[in-house]
């Protein structure tokens, strides 16, 4: 079974589901995830898209991975170094599965999260709002 890291921060008070997904490959808990084709749970790869939800546990490919879902979630997620408190985020294309400064000149990038605070140098987990 897949050890629960401390990604999850809400306190119970906003409506969120943890759902058990197959990996369809290998997932980092705060990574954000969408569900593809195959049914099984995927890294996010497309800003235009909202996230189906957020990485409770590592998984390998083919293993069952927990997946947080829900809006109003506290969670902490993989973020772009350059990430500040108060940044709206979205899915970094470049680096499946984490979340970058939401940039739309265009309007057609979806912001997924609000930063809490400053992603460490170099990146990692961040605390955000989910929406």
């Amino acid at each position: 079974m897949a050890q629960v890291k401390g990604i999850l921060v809400n306190d119970g008070g906003a409506p969120a589901r943890i759902i058990n997904f197959i990996a369809a490959e290998a997932i980092s808990a705060g990574e954000g995830l969408k569900i593809a084709a195959s049914g099984k749970c995927a890294l996010t790869t497309d800003n235009n898209l909202p996230l189906a939800g957020v990485a409770l546990t590592d998984a390998a490919a083919e293993a069952q991975c927990s997946m947080v879902t829900g809006s109003g979630i506290v969670m902490y997620m993989i973020c772009d170094g350059d990430v500040n408190r108060g940044d709206n985020l979205m899915t970094d294309e470049a680096a499946a599965g984490g979340l970058i400064i939401w940039a739309s000149s265009d309007g057609t990038n979806t912001a997924v999260a609000y930063a809490l605070e400053d992603a460490p140098a170099g990146g990692g987990l961040t605390k955000v709002l989910v929406v």
